[in-house]
């Protein structure tokens, strides 16, 4: 038991834009959509997203299968954008029932108290380096504090692809501090890709 305590999933820390399997829409999704003038973007099914970890020598990775959102975002003009984000942690899964038991624990995403994981843009920028930076605030476990992420664009006109990452210290809100994950890097990473239609 105890060598398969130290194999445990540590948690991402969110900062994705889009779903595989969108949400309902949300008052927050109306309020964010709401407060800006750029074009709404609808995220087709058959999206990812997903992080993953490093454990000693090993590496831990889950998928989320219920997650979704708003975006409204110009290409030319990021700095309008407005990007809202849920996330079902519940949905997250490991491929084995015991760690998927840990992670949904009190120890690291605690879905009992805090079933959803939101992102919310502030703004949007230019990455010098190609591609755009979002920045904003994950809330997470009850807790709400800054997070980037970054992300390129694919495609021309109405039908775009996004893709991106996002690098999230877990012991910030509180993920895996315990016994469990004694072995698991600081840094979790998160990937997401999906397709989006201009509306």
């Amino acid at each position: 038991m105890q060598h398969r305590t130290m194999k445990l999933a540590a948690v991402l820390g969110l900062a994705a834009l889009a779903g595989a399997v969108p949400l309902l829409g949300s008052h927050s999704d109306r309020a964010a959509a709401a407060t800006s003038g750029a074009p709404a973007w609808t995220i087709q099914p058959g999206g990812t997203l997903g992080f993953s970890v490093g454990n000693g020598s090993d590496s831990i990775g889950a998928k989320f299968a219920k997650w979704g959102g708003t975006i409204n975002f110009d290409p030319d003009n990021p700095g309008a954008a407005a990007i809202h984000i849920s996330v079902d942690l519940a949905s997250a899964t490991i491929g084995d029932s015991f760690k998927d038991q840990l992670l949904q624990g009190d120890e690291f995403f605690n879905t009992p108290a805090s079933p959803t994981a939101t992102y919310d843009s502030t703004s949007v920028t230019v990455n010098p380096a190609g591609g755009f930076v979002a920045h904003g605030n994950l809330n997470l476990r009850g807790m709400a504090m800054p997070q980037d992420l970054d992300f390129t664009l694919t495609g021309t006109g109405a039908q775009r692809h996004v893709a991106g990452h996002a690098s999230v210290d877990r012991t910030a809100w509180g993920v895996g501090n315990g016994q469990h994950g004694d072995n698991l890097d600081k840094a979790v990473k998160v990937d997401f890709a999906f397709d989006a239609t201009r509306q």
